[in-house]
């Protein structure tokens, strides 16, 4: 069995953090050796504190990471790592180093390197996206959207492979969780406070909407930098009263279980396992035309699609399935069946195995 350390730098915790922590969590479960780094002082840092896994915080971003890379490789040299996987790309170049692809020979066998790529964002810098030929052995794209990216870049296809993030279906489960009793059609968002999110977006959907559903609600949970902005546009279109700004939340589970509609009105995403919790949970979706988002939501199956940043498309959307409740449940089931069939834990898990395997076994 591959022992495999895993390399995350985000300071905040986010989607990410979430995806790279459950499967370094899975893989202990199923008996294969893990060790985890994590930026010290990050969110991250704290939650793999209350784990089991055997980890470490250093200094990974920056001048201070790079000015670590030498006690970095030397930590590598002890543990002899078989694969390291890096969950984003801050830290890659002092991690690539540290793993002996960079710099010269690694003494005692060099281990195998593994990215994960969850953006869709367009590369402005073709040579970071080629880099990953002599950096890599293989490049996770978590959607085909991701690898298009890459691909259109430069980076070789034959690097590349797409495996989706994963769901906890058993933890997202409707039937686990207890739902109390709501007064409003109820409108959940669950994502960072950033602009690539389009929350403004779905400010303004909502005040069209609430024009021919009076009583509907908006509950936003998430906390990032556009906070105070969207708190004032929402006092700009008049709709304040209606609209909940609930911060970040540990257990969304309950939030969404009172939700009639999930909205991602993301301008950018590279998967949305936000809106992929969402149909665990049996909830129909709306959400952004774009990314990865395309392959998470089946129009007009699991869910509706809208324009990205079309406010007035995004209202018809989520309108239509706050009046049609009975279609609003048959997409929100078919959404709980797509993600079993798709975006399972266990499947996923096995899949990221595989491809530890593979790299493996190339010389």
């Amino acid at each position: 069995m591959p022992f495999s350390v895993h390399i995350d730098s985000g300071r905040m915790w986010g989607g990410g953090q979430a995806q790279s922590l459950g499967l370094a969590l899975a893989l202990a479960e199923r008996g294969e050796r893990v060790h985890f780094l994590a930026q010290s002082g990050g969110a991250l840092a704290e939650r793999l504190a209350a784990t089991g896994l055997s980890w470490e915080a250093i200094p990974l971003r920056g001048l201070a990471g790079a000015l670590r890379s030498a006690q970095l490789r030397a930590r590598f040299r002890q543990l002899g790592p078989d694969i390291v996987h890096l969950h984003d790309s801050a830290a890659r170049v002092p991690a690539m180093w540290a793993a002996g692809r960079l710099g010269g020979e690694f003494i005692g066998g060099r281990p195998r390197v593994v990215a994960t790529r969850r953006t869709d964002f367009p590369i402005a810098k073709p040579k970071r996206a080629r880099s990953y030929k002599f950096l890599c052995d293989r490049v996770i794209c978590v959607s085909e959207a991701a690898r298009q990216r890459l691909l259109e870049a430069g980076a070789p296809a034959s690097l590349l492979c797409v495996i989706p993030d994963f769901v906890d279906c058993q933890l997202f489960d409707p039937a686990a969780v207890t739902m109390e009793r709501k007064e409003h059609p109820t409108v959940v968002s669950v994502g960072r406070l950033t602009s690539e999110k389009g929350h403004i977006v779905l400010l303004r959907a909502m005040a069209r909407v609430m024009v021919d559903v009076p009583g509907a609600r908006l509950v936003i949970c998430g906390e990032g930098d556009q906070e105070g902005v969207l708190k004032k546009e929402s006092e700009t279109l008049g709709i304040a009263r209606a609209v909940s700004f609930v911060g970040f939340t540990a257990d969304v589970r309950p939030v969404l279980a009172a939700a009639d509609v999930f909205a991602m009105p993301s301008l950018s995403e590279g998967l949305g396992v936000a809106a992929l919790e969402a149909m665990a949970m049996a909830k129909p979706v709306v959400a952004s035309s774009v990314g990865g988002l395309r392959e998470s939501v089946a129009d007009g199956v699991t869910g509706l699609l809208a324009p990205p940043g079309d406010h007035l498309a995004l209202a018809a959307a989520v309108t239509a399935l706050l009046e049609k409740p009975e279609l609003a449940q048959t997409l929100g089931q078919a959404g709980r069946e797509r993600v079993l069939a798709q975006f399972d834990r266990g499947p996923i898990i096995d899949r990221v195995l595989a491809v530890y395997r593979d790299v493996l076994a190339e010389d």
